[in-house]
């Protein structure tokens, strides 16, 4: 009959020793696997509208100051484009607000899907969007808008079985040296809503910044 000998015992102890190690190794890495996966959707809904796939204010202010200041010391030029969903109280208020949420998703996934990887798509308030398009002109930035209104007023919005009336209206401005963030903003928002009091009914609008 076989005998232990004190080498075989030292051998078996050795390897539970290294396959514990390589256990405890491996709760170890799915732990950390874990953390990152946790941080990155932290990470995501610091960035990110908690309704659609766009980014949010924050993260806008913050890319907007950051496109100043590459304008200032390099003469980056990048435009401002800020989006308007028109008759949305009507949209709420017929419908519910169920189909409301549907249509600014629907409208988000839409300018999503139509700008660059280096341009930033946000939305900015409850049906309001905004547009950095880089290296774009304000010529360029309202020729982009009026595309976009032409689709979101041709494409169909179903929400269950309603059709639901989808158009918006656009303001464009190019950003300017000592421009700040604040006066970037009211230039695109005064030339937004002056388009939206030109629309009536379900037509689409689009307009670059006034005349000063």
């Amino acid at each position: 009959m076989a005998r232990a000998t004190t080498r075989d015992v030292s051998r078996d102890q050795s390897s539970g020793d290294v396959s514990a190690l390589e256990q405890e190794v491996d709760a170890l890495r799915k732990e950390v696997r874990l953390l990152q996966l946790a941080n990155e959707e932290l990470e995501r809904l610091v960035v990110r509208d908690t309704l659609t796939p766009l980014y949010n204010r924050r993260h806008f202010i913050a890319c907007l100051a950051e496109r100043l200041n590459r304008l200032e010391r390099y003469g980056a030029q990048s435009a401002l484009v800020f989006v308007d969903v028109n008759g949305m109280k009507l949209i709420n208020d017929t419908f519910g607000h169920s189909a409301g949420d549907y249509a600014l998703l629907h409208v988000a996934r839409m300018l999503g899907a139509c700008v660059r990887n280096t341009d930033i798509a946000a939305r900015v308030g409850g049906d309001e969007f905004a547009l950095l398009l880089d290296g774009v002109s304000e010529g360029g930035a309202a020729d982009k808008a009026r595309q976009l209104a032409r689709m979101i007023a041709e494409t169909e919005c179903r929400f269950g079985n309603h059709l639901l009336p989808l158009s918006a209206s656009f303001g464009c401005t190019d950003l300017r040296p000592g421009d700040s963030d604040f006066a970037a903003i009211a230039r695109a928002d005064m030339a937004m809503y002056s388009a939206k009091r030109q629309a009536s009914g379900g037509s689409w609008s689009a307009a670059a910044r006034p005349q000063e």
